[in-house]
């Protein structure tokens, strides 16, 4: 039987499930708390820790939030082998706003990736309220979990995928730890992008550690979906049998688009114009290159950029919506971000 789990303030017992919050810090009132929500499923029998890691990013936080608490409302904890330890909205404050990171912490914090949790770990213990948050995380959670998952979510037009990064400091690509990493994804059931290693990421310092860690980006992250939510909790439940947490078979994802095999990410396209912008391909459809994926036009209907495919691939995600939260880029802003 396994011990109790303690995580900051929240402990459950072996076979039981524990919320709460802790605390990291004030905002400049001095009275407002920041808090990070904390959810410790603790099975009867031993097994691995999961750390399941979400809402990194203001605008990205409503399926995974409610995939959390359906998981939770449908376990049999006493039959769980091992732990689940999950943050369902890590950034509150970027919540508050819909936006990928909160105002006042990018006017506030003077450091890289400013109010991003997403490129700021390991975090800092004496650091801005962001880094604090993320050494919380890291220290009390991740440092003691076998692997991490780490949710987010792309707006549309779009189409969900596992983003891998293949390692932090170094490339970690055929490490155990990477081929770990890869079984996770696998099971989970979605298309899988690898990219550049990237230190400063959770899925890239836990490899740096020798611990797998993977990035999921479901669909619709602006709005509560079923069928979003449902392929979220199909893929993580697949993962907690294939860990052998859970009894049971990997599910095939159905009723989402899945190309099989590994890819590779491209490098993603800006805008060399501003305006309102047109998508006009459909993501997770091979794309020819030269194709225009999409038009620019300026407010009195007048075309100034039609954007096309430098290569053979594919369009994962048109991030306008989801970073701005409507269809009109300036001059540099993300337009598509790409793999082959």
């Amino acid at each position: 039987m396994r011990d109790s789990l303690k995580v900051g303030p929240v402990v459950a017992a072996s076979g039981s499930i524990a919320t709460g919050y802790a605390s990291v810090g004030e905002l400049a009132d001095g009275v407002t708390p920041v808090q990070i929500p904390i959810v410790v499923i603790n099975g009867r029998d031993d097994g691995p820790v999961v750390y399941l890691h979400a809402g990194s990013h203001g605008q990205e936080t409503i399926y995974s939030v409610e995939m959390l608490r359906r998981l939770g409302a449908e376990l049999d904890v006493t039959r769980l082998k091992g732990a689940i330890v999950a943050v369902p909205l890590a950034n509150l404050l970027a919540h508050q706003f819909a936006t990928r990171v909160a105002p006042h912490y990018a006017a506030r914090e003077g450091v890289a990736f400013a109010g991003d949790i997403h490129k700021l770990w390991p975090g800092d213990a004496k650091g801005s309220l962001t880094q604090r948050i993320v050494h919380f995380l890291w220290t009390q959670i991740v440092r003691h979990a076998d692997c991490a998952i780490d949710l987010h979510a792309v707006g549309e037009p779009s189409m969900p995928f596992t983003f891998m990064y293949r390692g932090g400091k170094q490339d970690a690509l055929g490490s155990p730890a990477w081929e770990k990493s890869l079984d996770l994804a696998r099971a989970f059931g979605l298309t899988v992008i690898t990219t550049a290693p990237n230190p400063l990421t959770l899925a890239g310092a836990c490899l740096d550690l020798g611990k797998p860690a993977m990035m999921i980006e479901m669909t619709k992250s602006r709005m509560l979906d079923d069928s979003t939510v449902a392929a979220a909790l199909r893929g993580m439940r697949n993962v907690l049998v294939h860990l052998g947490m859970l009894d049971g078979e990997i599910e095939p994802q159905r009723d989402v688009h899945v190309l099989p095999g590994i890819h590779a990410a491209m490098p993603t396209i800006r805008a060399e114009h501003g305006g309102f912008i047109r998508f006009e391909v459909e993501c997770g459809r091979l794309i020819r290159a030269g194709t225009v994926i999409a038009r620019t036009r300026d407010v009195l209907g007048n075309e100034v950029e039609a954007i096309t495919m430098p290569a053979d691939g594919y369009v994962m995600t048109f991030p306008p919506q989801s970073w701005v939260g409507h269809q009109a880029v300036a001059t540099g802003d993300l337009v598509a971000d790409l793999f082959a």
